[in-house]
């Protein structure tokens, strides 16, 4: 068993490592072009169906044929104390999809700035996961659970936890959960759930083989898929933010050039107890692009936000105060020239997450909210050469 310990967030590594591996064949057959089709992300729903949560086999496995097909269940966690956690079984270990190995993640970050960033591979045989609900183990280390509660318990080294995650809101998922690539036939698909989009938690968690009683706040949401990535998707925006109140996902995801530059927006809200919008009725708008630390690529200082769908409406400004992470998982594998040279040939697929001040405002009904604080981003770069601005792109048809 091997254990690498970086900084880095795995679970967008690990998407950046399955789109580095497909680039060959995406690019040998660049003539060809596909089209994307949403499955059910038209229109926000009523608010009672919104809450009416979700089916225990919408978070179960999604096991799609193909060589590319690969999904995780991830969870993170603030505890009241300062400690705070990241936790994840992927299949595979899309680190190295080349390996037949399956993959543990489990981050723990201290009140005093310490991380301990671990991602472990274990043999495949290890691996099991139900197709019926959530029940995924990696020998030991298992999730499981449906609404209202979920189970983790990890162990690697001297850490360790046995946390249970209580749902404060309804699962939810847009549409199906998932966006089609390419032809039907071909069931060529990126799926997404958010099982719980706020959650209470508790348990233990050990660190440096002490354990202590934890609380605080969490989260849980499971993705899939199965087709070569660089060919659909060009970069994406995704945040969440949290207040006393206010429960806010938000991201905008580009298709490639191949499926038309398409915007695909989404504004999740929640306020209080009760999921009050799910919408694509949402107009992004990124700019003031600089130079990342690693002087390999470019990333917008700026995202502005707004959207109104029924008797909902917000406008939330975000402005990045510090780059917290920047993964360039080329580097990883090639010489930095050569690395730089495939940057601005090809793409120059990289990962980032920061820290950032926002003010917005949101009306639910007659209740108007005026908000701002602090939170974090990411920008996920997957087929954009190494320094480019992307274009305005397209909005997708709703």
């Amino acid at each position: 068993m091997i254990t690498r310990s970086r900084n880095l967030n795995w679970k967008w590594l690990a998407l950046e490592n399955l789109a580095v591996a497909a680039a060959a064949r995406a690019l040998a057959r660049r003539g060809l072009t596909y089209q994307i089709i949403p499955v059910g992300m038209y229109g926000s729903r009523p608010v009672e169906e919104l809450n009416r949560g979700l089916e225990p086999a919408d978070d179960a496995q999604h096991p799609y044929r193909g060589r590319f097909y690969w999904e995780w269940w991830y969870f993170d966690a603030q505890f009241d104390d300062g400690h705070r956690c990241v936790l994840e079984l992927q299949w595979p270990n899309l680190t190295n999809i080349l390996a037949r190995e399956c993959t543990m993640l489990f981050n723990v970050y201290t009140p005093d700035g310490r991380e301990h960033n671990n991602i472990v591979p274990f043999p495949a045989e290890m691996w099991r996961a139900s197709q019926e609900t959530c029940d995924v183990a990696i020998g030991d280390n298992t999730i499981s659970g449906y609404y209202p509660e979920y189970r983790v318990r990890f162990k690697h080294d001297d850490l360790a936890c046995d946390l249970v995650f209580e749902n404060l809101l309804p699962g939810w998922t847009r549409g199906t959960g998932e966006i089609m690539f390419g032809m039907p036939e071909k069931e060529q698909v990126f799926g997404w759930v958010v099982a719980q989009p706020r959650a209470r938690v508790s348990g233990t968690l050990t660190v440096d083989g002490v354990e202590r009683q934890v609380a605080g706040l969490g989260y849980h949401d499971h993705n899939w898929g199965n087709g070569m990535v660089p060919r659909y998707l060009s970069h994406w925006v995704w945040g969440r933010l949290t207040t006393d109140r206010l429960t806010m996902i938000f991201a905008d995801v580009v298709t490639s050039r191949r499926c038309g530059e398409i915007h695909i927006p989404i504004v999740f809200l929640a306020l209080d107890d009760t999921i009050v919008l799910e919408s694509s009725r949402a107009e992004y708008a990124v700019g003031d692009y600089k130079t990342d630390s690693a002087g390999f690529q470019v990333y917008p200082s700026r995202v502005d936000l707004s959207f109104a769908e029924r008797d909902v409406e917000g406008e939330f400004h975000f402005r990045t105060s510090r780059e917290l992470e920047m993964v360039n998982t080329l580097a990883e594998r090639l010489p930095m020239p050569l690395v730089k040279a495939v940057g601005r040939a090809v793409a120059g697929p990289a990962y980032y997450r920061f820290l950032c001040d926002y003010r917005g405002r949101v009306r639910v009904g007659e209740e108007r909210l005026e908000l701002e604080g602090e939170t974090h981003w990411e920008y996920m770069v997957i087929a954009l050469k190494r320094g480019q601005i992307p274009g305005p792109g397209r909005r997708m048809p709703i």
